[in-house]
């Protein structure tokens, strides 16, 4: 591997990372620090909401691909955002906790839309940047980037905060957040010259499912996460019911969880996976199969978790299958991403993902108290094994990528040219798994 694309894996990670500690930070240590400075949970309750712009970031993810074949275009948006969030991030360690809450409340909720589009710009110069070829490997450096901000914003930021305070652990990931903007001029984000500028059309997002075989990649991506998401929301309650001490608990879904799951990460970006990830298709498919043997792990949990080993056996492989089917997962998103709406077609599929996963959560603990951990995570078994089935039969045909779909557009995708005449695709090229029609450009 060329030292220039490590330079560009290595600087893109750093970026996924930074903008994704503050956000595991808000979501897991701060309610912790809430707690002990005497905060009830009702008002606890009210920091969820910052999750809600990375599930809503679809809404303004057009507006950031405007002129997105342009050079520079995502990493200017990348700086900006990036400088106003590590900014931001410092200015929240100088409110008190005990004098400011509202105003502490306020940022958080503005940082979170600012990480949100920053998220947007970051994902879209991974699929801008990265080959067919390249983006098996820029998945798993993203995943690995995760791995480490959830071990640092659940673990490390929250040590600092015990021992140096709120304005050390807050202010300290702004400089992160702002430190990692230094290397991003390294990165070349060339016009893309081979096509015309988008236009700024809110509709875009929807023209997205026009694109042959994607309203079944969206099914798919919204019912295969459910099954391991719901078992790994409810491990945890499981685990208190059962006895088990809460240090171990800490630690099996804490550092042993994490730290398994960032080793497969690791393991993703080894040559042989990386040339087995080439054969789209397969790796999708065994990776649903993995998330149902991993889910199915937990049956015998729910019925004694007397067996540690058993029970180390089924944390380990859970965080397996959910950093494996991660990413795929987003070696796919990458590929089904059009040139010049990378960011729209990205956090489309991304909602997709988390949509699935966010509403079976939310149900999950009303569903146990009324079935019971056996009869629930049995269900989710079954479930996995029949999206093994569904999996199987709807995800085939020629439109599955074989080579980069990223630089294609899809059919009846308008374009706004140099010279301002609008080009529409009237057939889309073989590449798209369409039947070879050729294609015709028409200028009005």
């Amino acid at each position: 591997m060329s030292n220039t694309l490590e330079r560009r894996y290595l600087i893109l990670a750093g970026l996924f990372m930074s903008k994704t500690i503050p956000a595991v930070f808000f979501m897991m240590s701060l309610p912790v620090i809430l707690r002990l400075e005497g905060y009830s949970l009702e008002v606890i309750a009210l920091l969820q909401l910052a999750a809600l712009p990375y599930l809503l970031k679809f809404l303004w993810a057009p507006l950031i691909d405007r002129n997105g074949a342009k050079a520079n275009h995502y990493k200017k948006w990348i700086l900006w955002t990036g400088l106003v969030f590590g900014g931001l991030l410092i200015l929240l360690g100088f409110q008190d906790l005990h004098h400011h809450f509202t105003r502490i409340v306020a940022l958080v909720m503005i940082i979170s839309v600012v990480a949100a589009t920053q998220d947007i710009a970051i994902s879209a110069l991974y699929i801008k940047l990265l080959s067919f070829e390249e983006r098996g490997l820029g998945s798993s450096s993203k995943v690995m980037a995760i791995n480490l901000a959830s071990i640092m914003g659940s673990g490390l930021f929250l040590l600092v905060y015990n021992h140096l305070e709120w304005q050390a652990s807050v202010s300290g990931m702004g400089v992160i957040v702002l430190a990692v903007l230094m290397p991003l001029p390294l990165l070349r984000e060339e016009q893309n010259a081979s096509r015309c500028t988008e236009m700024f059309r809110w509709t875009a997002m929807f023209s997205f499912f026009k694109g042959r075989g994607m309203p079944r990649w969206f099914l798919l991506i919204l019912f295969n996460s459910v099954s391991a998401s719901a078992v790994y929301f409810m491990l945890k309650p499981l685990l208190v019911d059962k006895g088990v001490a809460t240090d171990t608990i800490a630690l099996l879904m804490g550092f042993y969880g994490m730290g398994v799951a960032a080793l497969t990460s690791v393991a993703t970006g080894n040559k042989r996976f990386q040339q087995y990830l080439l054969h789209r298709r397969r790796a999708y498919i065994d990776s649903v199969i993995l998330s149902a043997v991993a889910v199915t792990a937990f049956i015998p949990i729910s019925l004694s978790a007397e067996s540690r080993i058993a029970l180390y056996l089924a944390v380990a492989l859970i965080n397996v299958a959910v950093t494996v089917a991660s990413v795929v997962s987003a070696t796919l998103i990458m590929d089904f991403s059009r040139a010049g709406l990378e960011s729209n077609d990205y956090s489309l599929q991304i909602t997709g993902i988390h949509l699935g996963a966010m509403l079976m959560s939310a149900v999950s603990g009303t569903i146990v108290a009324a079935i019971g951990y056996t009869v629930f995570f049995t269900w989710q078994a079954v479930f996995g094994v029949a999206m093994i089935v569904v999996t199987a039969t709807l995800f085939k045909g020629d439109w599955i990528p074989k080579v980069s779909l990223a630089h294609q557009r899809l059919e009846g995708t308008p374009s706004l040219c140099k010279d301002g005449t609008r080009e529409t695709a009237i057939s889309p090229p073989p590449a798209m798994g369409h039947k070879n029609r050729g294609s015709i450009r028409v200028r009005s």
